[in-house]
C-alpha cells in the first residue's frame, strides 16, 4: 500500500491569511507564494522538510548563476519545470515503494530481524529520557504515514550518534552492531533559514549558486538505489547531495495505515572540516587545533550556543569576523552571502527573518540534550554593500553588551564578597548576568530590525548605549538595594577592603568606560557658560 508524497498531505504549513494546513510536496511548490512556512512539530523537523524542498527545485531548475537565482526572485519559481521534474521521478517519492522506499533501503535488516519502536525514529522522545513529548502511550505504537515521513526525513537530518542496529551486508557492522559515525549530518552545523515574505522567497534566499555537476544529486535522483553498504569517507559530489545526506539507513516498518517500528542502521559519515563549498545553511569558524591537526586553514561549522540568544551572534551571522594573520576568523553562510548579492541587484528594502536551528547534544552526542531555535527580524538592505559600516557597528554593539554585563556581574560578586559569602561569589554573578541578557533581550531585537543600510551609525550606537545604561543600572539598583546589612558594612578580600557603595563605584565607572556616548548631554548654551 504506497502512501505518494507527491500527492499525498503531509507536510504542514501556515498560509499568509493565518490558515494552517497539511499538503502534498505539488501543492506546496504550486501554493509556495500564498504560504508564510512550513510549520511541523519541532523547528528541527520543519528545517530538514525546507532542504528536501530546497534539493527538488534546485535539481528541477538549475540554479548555476547568481542571475538564475534573480530571475527566480523576480518571476518566481518556475514551477512548471518543478512539475515536470517530480513527474519524472514520481516512484522515488513513495513512502513504502517495494524497491526504492523515499530515503530508505527497501531489503535493509538485521541478522535476527529486528525492528526497533518508534522511540528511535522521533527525536522528541529520545532513549530512557522524554524530550518536549508530545506522544505517550499508544502515540509511540504507531504513527501515521505523514507523521513517520517527516521523522525519517528529520532522523536523516539530525539523529544523534551512537550504536545503531547491525545491517546484513554492512562490512562496518560488527556483532550485530553498527558502530558509532557520529550524528547525522544536520546535527553537526548551525543551521541558519532566511525567511522572505512566502515559501517561495524563502526557497530562493535559501539557495547559493553550484557548478554544474552531474554527480551532484539528490538521493532520489541517483540511477542507483543506496544499499546497506557504506562509505566511512565518502566523496562529497556537492550541496545537493548534502541537502539529502544519508546519515543513516532506514526502512520503516509500517504502511499508509500506520508505521509501528524502523530498521535504524548506520549510514554515510560525512566530516565537518572544510565543508562550506558544499554546506550553505550555516555559518563558519576558524579552527586553530584542526589547522594544527591537518595542516591547512580549517574551517568548522558554528554551531549555535543554546545559552545565548540569537541576537548575540548576528554579527557572526551578517558578515565575516575579524581578520587575524591573514585568515578571516568567522565567515557567514553562503545563502547570506547570496542573499548580499541579491539585494544589490534588486533593491529589495523589506525585512527578512533570520531563524537559527539546531541541536545541543550530550554526552558523546548520543542524546539530545537540547533544541536550539531562535529568529530575528533584520532589513535585507542591510546584508548589502552599503550595509557594511553599520554591520560592523552591530559588532561593536554586542560586544558592548557584553563587557556591561560582565560588569553588572562582577557587582554581584562583589556584593557578595563584601557580605562575606565568598562560596557564593559565582552564582551570584551568573544569577545577575542572566537576568541582564533577559532584560536586553526585547529591546536588542527591536533595536537590530530598525537598523538599516543608511543608518547613522554614531546615532544608532547611541541609542543602544543609552538603551543598556538604562536596563542595568535599574539592575544595579534592585542589587544594591537588596543587599544584606553585613555587605554595606563591608569586610576585607584578597582586592582590599570591600563595601557595597565601593562595589557599586566600581560597577558606574565601568559603565562609564563602555558606554560614553550613553552620559553624553547637550552642550550649554553661550549665556550658560
Amino acid at each position: 500500500m504506497s502512501f505518494d508524497l507527491l500527492e499525498e498531505a503531509w507536510i504542514p504549513v501556515s498560509f499568509s491569511d493565518g490558515e494552517s494546513v497539511d499538503l502534498s510536496l505539488r501543492r506546496i511548490f504550486r501554493q509556495a507564494d500564498k504560504i508564510r512556512r512550513i510549520s511541523c512539530d519541532l523547528p528541527t523537523q520543519s528545517f530538514a522538510v525546507l532542504r528536501v524542498l530546497l534539493a527538488i527545485a534546485h535539481d528541477a531548475i538549475g540554479f548555476r548563476s547568481p542571475d538564475s537565482i534573480i530571475r527566480a526572485a523576480e518571476q518566481g519559481l518556475d514551477t512548471d519545470a518543478i512539475d515536470s521534474y517530480l513527474d519524472r521521478y514520481s516512484d522515488r517519492f513513495d513512502l513504502f515503494h517495494p524497491t526504492r522506499p523515499f530515503m530508505q533501503v527497501a531489503t535493509l535488516r538485521t541478522a535476527k530481524g529486528e525492528v526497533s519502536g518508534l522511540e528511535k525514529l522521533i527525536s522528541d522522545v529520545p532513549n530512557r529520557e522524554q524530550f518536549l513529548t508530545v506522544r505517550a502511550g499508544r502515540g509511540l505504537e504507531v504513527i501515521t504515514a505523514a507523521d513517520a515521513a517527516r521523522w525519517l526525513i528529520h532522523c536523516q537530518a539530525f539523529d544523534p550518534a551512537g550504536i545503531r542496529s547491525g545491517a546484513v551486508g554492512d562490512p562496518e557492522a560488527s556483532g550485530g552492531r553498527g558502530y558509532p559515525i557520529g550524528p547525522a549530518w544536520a546535527g553537526q552545523i548551525g543551521g541558519v533559514i532566511l525567511h522572505g515574505r512566502s515559501l517561495a522567497e524563502t526557497i530562493v534566499y535559501n539557495l547559493a549558486p553550484t557548478r554544474s555537476n552531474p554527480d551532484d544529486r539528490p538521493v532520489w535522483a541517483l540511477d542507483e538505489p543506496h544499499t546497506q553498504l557504506r562509505e566511512m569517507e565518502p566523496e562529497i559530489p556537492g550541496p545537493l547531495t548534502v541537502l539529502t545526506w544519508q546519515s543513516r539507513r532506514i526502512r520503516l516498518a509500517g504502511d499508509r495505515d500506520g508505521v509501528t517500528g524502523v530498521v535504524l542502521a548506520q549510514g554515510d559519515k560525512m566530516t565537518p572540516q572544510n565543508r562550506r563549498n558544499v554546506e550553505h545553511m550555516t555559518s563558519w569558524r576558524f579552527s586553530e587545533p584542526q589547522t594544527k591537526k591537518h595542516g591547512i586553514d580549517v574551517y568548522m561549522p558554528m554551531k549555535h550556543d543554546p545559552e545565548r540568544s540569537g541576537w548575540r551572534g548576528a554579527p557572526h551571522l551578517i558578515q565575516r569576523g575579524l581578520e587575524r594573520d591573514g585568515r578571516f576568523q568567522t565567515l557567514p553562510s553562503a545563502t547570506i552571502e547570496n542573499l548580499s548579492v541579491l539585494q544589490e541587484q534588486l533593491r529589495s528594502h523589506h525585512k527578512v527573518q533570520v531563524e537559527i536551528v539546531g541541536i545541543d547534544y550530550g554526552p558523546q552526542e548520543a542524546t539530545v540534550a537540547e533544541l536550539v531555535h531562535d529568529q530575528l527580524d533584520l532589513q535585507v538592505a542591510l546584508l548589502g554593500t552599503q550595509g557594511a559600516a553599520v554591520r560592523t557597528m552591530v559588532n561593536d554593539a554586542v560586544g558592548l553588551a557584553n563587557d556591561c554585563v560582565y560588569a553588572l556581574g562582577r557587582l554581584a560578586g562583589n556584593l557578595a564578597a563584601a557580605s562575606g559569602d565568598f562560596d557564593g561569589i559565582d552564582g551570584a554573578q551568573n544569577r545577575a548576568k542572566l537576568t541582564a541578557w533577559s532584560m536586553l533581550d526585547a529591546p536588542a531585537r527591536d533595536w537590530l530590525a530598525s537598523l538599516n543600510a543608511d543608518t547613522d551609525t554614531i546615532e544608532a550606537k547611541r541609542e543602544w548605549s543609552r538603551e543598556i545604561r538604562l536596563r542595568l543600572e535599574e539592575l544595579a539598583r534592585e542589587l544594591v538595594n537588596g543587599c544584606s546589612p553585613a555587605a554595606v558594612i563591608g569586610r576585607k578580600t584578597k582586592h582590599g577592603f570591600l563595601t557595597a557603595s565601593k562595589a557599586e563605584a566600581f560597577f558606574h565607572h565601568a559603565l562609564r568606560k563602555e558606554l560614553p556616548l550613553a552620559y553624553e548631554t547637550t552642550p550649554r548654551s553661550s549665556h550658560e557658560r
